[in-house]
């Protein structure tokens, strides 16, 4: 009986294959195209190992390319496909299309089947995804975030139970309506019974605790930025408005400020452009853009609120828009507050007053002597081009 060698002669040396992966925690949907075929779909264990191997086996020598939706999982699944020499991509998961018949009927492998195609087709563009350490660093910056949040809670729970009970601080003790820790202490009181007693201490407790943690945490944030990006820290203390949260949030956030090539995409992430929605001569411009950084733009705008009264610049710029809307006036501040922190970032230099107006300046001046490079470039090679002109 003939035998043949064929399933050893198999050699896709070059090929492209393109692998759309919906992963969860307990397995992975994948879809593989090539061609424009789609060569296999099914479900796996969540390992890159098992998946890698399985193409190594059905399709040997191949380039293959994979992407799948940013999620819970971070970017752990993306580093182990790289590291095994898969390109692969992270994708947002609303810059996936998706037709009405997809969207009413939606599994797992029907969305991988969706990355899959649109990844062959070049529509996918993958996110920016941050080193490890900066990841771990952005953690440690959005831990404190949610411990403010817990500070607000217990303060206002302490503040909710006073209130029930006609508790009044008494205006020696505290004139405002934050509790200080005088009028924490003052609230050492015994009230009609036991019970509400132990409430109210534990209440005080709870919000002293919840306070000395954050204390604890901002240190611990503080140190990490100073160690390893103590000059970037130190530039942007010396703007106009932002203080050390937000200087800690722009770095722990943004990490390389260099990686915007446009000022505008820079701005969009942050959520400081408009979001447009228009349609042939109908043109509509709505409020901030809601895809965005949500952990730096309300810093932004609180620390605007601040520059107007440090910066005698900002305060004209803001003035000059403010007579229509002060809202949408103090946004235009933290765009141009946004822009000022990266380019103190970019240059590792200190504010200065005049800083915005120079920058203006120096762009100016560069765009006029490229245009004016640009120009005797045509000519000379116009010159060039003439009979007789020989180049030496």
């Amino acid at each position: 009986m003939l035998s043949t060698n064929l399933q050893n002669s198999i050699d896709f040396k070059g090929q492209k294959f393109h692998v759309g992966l919906d992963v969860h925690k307990k397995s992975w949907a994948v879809t593989i195209r090539s061609l424009g075929i789609q060569m296999a779909r099914f479900t796996q264990p969540p390992n890159a190992d098992a998946l890698l191997n399985y193409l190594q086996k059905n399709f040997p020598g191949g380039q293959y390319h994979s992407a799948y939706e940013a999620g819970f999982c971070g970017t752990s699944i993306h580093e182990q496909l790289c590291k095994l020499g898969i390109n692969n991509i992270l994708v947002h998961a609303a810059d996936i299309p998706a037709t009405d018949k997809q969207k009413k009927n939606k599994t797992d492998l029907h969305d991988s089947q969706s990355i899959a195609d649109y990844l062959e087709k070049g529509s996918l563009h993958g996110i920016h995804v941050l080193t490890q350490e900066q990841q771990e660093l952005r953690s440690l910056f959005r831990f404190r975030e949610a411990k403010v949040k817990e500070v607000t809670r217990s303060n206002n729970r302490l503040k909710s139970f006073l209130m029930y009970f006609d508790i009044k601080i008494p205006e020696t003790v505290s004139k405002k309506e934050y509790l200080s820790l005088k009028a924490l202490e003052w609230l050492n009181l015994e009230l009609a019974s036991e019970a509400g007693t132990i409430t109210l201490k534990q209440h005080v407790e709870e919000l002293k605790y919840q306070r000395k943690r954050l204390f604890e945490i901002t240190k611990l944030l503080r140190r990490q930025i100073q160690d390893f990006h103590n000059l970037s820290y130190k530039c942007l203390l010396s703007v106009p408005g932002i203080g050390a949260v937000t200087a800690m949030g722009l770095i722990a956030e943004i990490a390389d400020f260099g990686r915007f090539d446009d000022p505008d995409e820079y701005c969009s992430m942050l959520g400081l452009c408009p979001w447009e929605d228009s349609s042939g001569d109908t043109i509509k411009t709505k409020g901030m853009q809601p895809r965005c950084n949500r952990h730096l733009r309300p810093l932004l705008v609180e620390a605007s609120w601040t520059a107007i009264k440090k910066s005698p610049a900002l305060f004209a710029y803001y003035s000059k828009h403010a007579v229509k809307d002060s809202k949408k006036a103090i946004v235009k501040v933290a765009r141009k507050l946004a822009l000022t922190a990266r380019g103190v970032v970019l240059k590792q230099q200190l504010y200065q007053e005049g800083y915005l107006q120079k920058t203006k300046a120096e762009q100016t001046a560069h765009k006029k002597t490229s245009n004016n490079r640009f120009s005797s470039g045509i000519t000379e090679q116009h010159i060039n081009k003439q009979p007789g002109n020989v180049l030496a």
